[in-house]
Parts: C-alpha cells; structure tokens; sequence
C-alpha cells in the first residue's frame, strides 16, 4: 500500500510540474491553435482533478497558476478565471437546488452584496487596464501574489469548521429576514432543522468577497464557505451548497465588463472550461475512493509558490526590482 500510495503523490507531482511547464514553453509558442487548445484543455482537465481532491474551487487555482507561469495577458487570464468558476459553480448548483440543500432564502440575501461588488470589482479591472498600463498590471499581479499566499494561510492554519453549529441566539436583524430552513440529511436519516445570525455582518464579508472575485478573477468558495459557517452559523454542508449556487450567480454577472471589454478569448476560454469542468467529474468520483489529504498540502504548496512568483513578477513591472 505504501509504494501505491508513494505512486500517486508522484503521479500528481509530475502532472503539476507538466502544468507549470507551460510557464517555460510560454504560450506566445504555442502557434498552433489545436496544440494551445489541447495543451490548456489537459492542464485545466488536471486543475479540476487536483483541486476537487484537496477540496477548494479550480478558479482559485486556475488563476494564479495561469499568471504566475504564463506570458498571457492577466485580463485574459481573470476572464477566463471567473468563466471557468462560474461553470464548474453551475454544474454543481443543479442537484443542491433539487434536494433543498441551498438555502434559498439565504441565496437571496447573499447573491445581491455578492453580485453589485462582483460587478464593480470586474469594472474596477477594466478601469485598471484601460489606463495605468503596465503599472497597473504589476499591481493586479502583486496584489494577487499576497492575497493568494493569505488564502493558502487560510487552508493551512483555519480553524475547524463546524459540521452542524449551535446557534444560541438570533439578532434581531436576522430574525426579520426569515432565514431559517431544513433540509434532509442522508448521513442521519433525518431532516435538520436550523437558524443563522448575523446576517448583517455576513452581508458586509460578501461585498469584500465579490469585490475580490470580480476584481482578480477568483471562484470565492475558499471565503464563502467560512462566512456562511463560522460566522453565519449555517450548517456546513448547507454553506457549500449555497457556496457554488452564489458563485454561479454572482460571476455570471461578473463576467459581462470582461466580455464587453473583449477579454473571452474562445480559443483559449472554451477548452479551459470544458478541461475543468470533466476534471471536475472526474476528481470528484475519485475522491470516493482515495485519500486526499496529501493533495490539499499539494495545492498549499503550489499555490504559496505561485503567490511568490506573483509578487516577483508583479514588483519587477513596478520597477522595485
């Protein structure tokens, strides 16, 4: 079982270091369009793969990856971040909606902060690009190395989240919202019945989230789901659920200033999103039979490197280096 075990570690080693090969053969030398289209196809079919096993969203590794060891353009590459969490989010949305494990009630109330400063961040992008030029791209590309290294931090310190939270007492606020539900939980045989609070401070955690997911290009799962938990106090299963329902609301809004602004590029968008989404599938029917834990500090590790790769790029542009 040890050297099976040693096997995989070393398979998933090897597809990650094919992933950041692109970074050396850049895309700029990719000039075949079918060669680019597979090439990228494979690398995001083994993001999903990866990401579903060490259980965080492909566009919160897509991006920085893409950034931080490829010559395409960020604006591109954000744009094609928020396409890729928001379908992976809307394939994932269907069943959660059907079994009534997204809170609708909850859904609404998020979606709106979510959406209004998803929007404004991805306008905020185009604001940045249409005039600080090279400036503002060591900016987005700084930014985003330390914000990247933050969420690898939240993966590898966070507390633990809370399977079923005991809320003891409800604002006043929350209250008048309605937003208690239930739903039926398979594992217990059961239907569970519960509350949220603090809604008013979830709202304000959602507006920063969208403007970061907006602004970066960034699925927002990896923020989402510790709001609705820890703070909210909605159990956790209902707190994922309701995670990728709002994050195919909120970025299909999102992704409209980078369209209009002509960043979806098909050759380049179509087979990120279609390589995703199967790996998507794919990782989530191996992770009914493997051990994942390795592959979460696989990711911690990637995603901390490509943070600093990020930083170095993004301080070179602005001349400190």
């Amino acid at each position: 079982m040890g050297g099976f075990q040693m096997g995989r570690v070393s398979l998933l080693v090897g597809l990650i270091a094919f992933i950041m090969s692109i970074g050396v053969a850049s895309a700029q030398e990719l000039t075949n369009p079918a060669v680019f289209a597979g090439v990228f196809f494979i690398v995001c079919l083994v993001i999903g793969i990866v990401a579903v096993l060490a259980g965080v969203g492909g566009g919160v590794v897509f991006t920085p990856l893409m950034m931080g060891f490829t010559s395409i353009d960020s604006f591109i590459i954000r744009a094609t971040g928020l396409t890729v969490a928001m379908g992976g989010a809307l394939v994932a949305a269907r069943p959660f909606l059907r079994r009534g494990l997204a809170n609708i009630k909850l859904l609404l109330f998020a979606a709106v902060p979510y959406t209004v400063f998803a929007v404004i961040g991805a306008l905020l992008a185009g604001y940045i690009k249409a005039t600080m030029g090279i400036f503002g791209e060591g900016l987005i590309r700084t930014a985003l190395g330390v914000l990247v290294i933050f969420i690898a931090m939240i993966f590898l310190f966070a507390g633990k989240r809370i399977e079923y939270p005991e809320v003891k007492h409800v604002d006043s606020f929350t209250e008048r919202l309605g937003l208690a539900m239930a739903y039926w939980e398979e594992s217990l045989g059961r239907v569970v019945d519960y509350k949220v609070t603090r809604a008013w401070l979830g709202a304000l955690c959602f507006c920063g989230i969208g403007l970061v997911s907006g602004l970066f290009g960034l699925g927002a799962g990896w923020a989402m789901v510790p709001v609705l938990n820890l703070i909210m106090l909605a159990p956790l299963k209902v707190a994922a659920a309701c995670s990728k329902v709002l994050i195919g609301i909120g970025d299909t809004a999102a992704v409209w200033p980078y369209i209009t602004a002509g960043g979806i590029i098909p050759i380049f968008t179509i087979p990120c999103l279609i390589g995703l989404i199967l790996g998507t599938i794919i990782g989530a029917k191996i992770m009914l039979k493997v051990k994942a834990g390795f592959v979460r500090w696989l990711i911690i590790a990637i995603m901390l490197l490509s943070g600093v790769r990020l930083i170095w790029k993004g301080l070179e542009m602005l001349g400190v280096m």
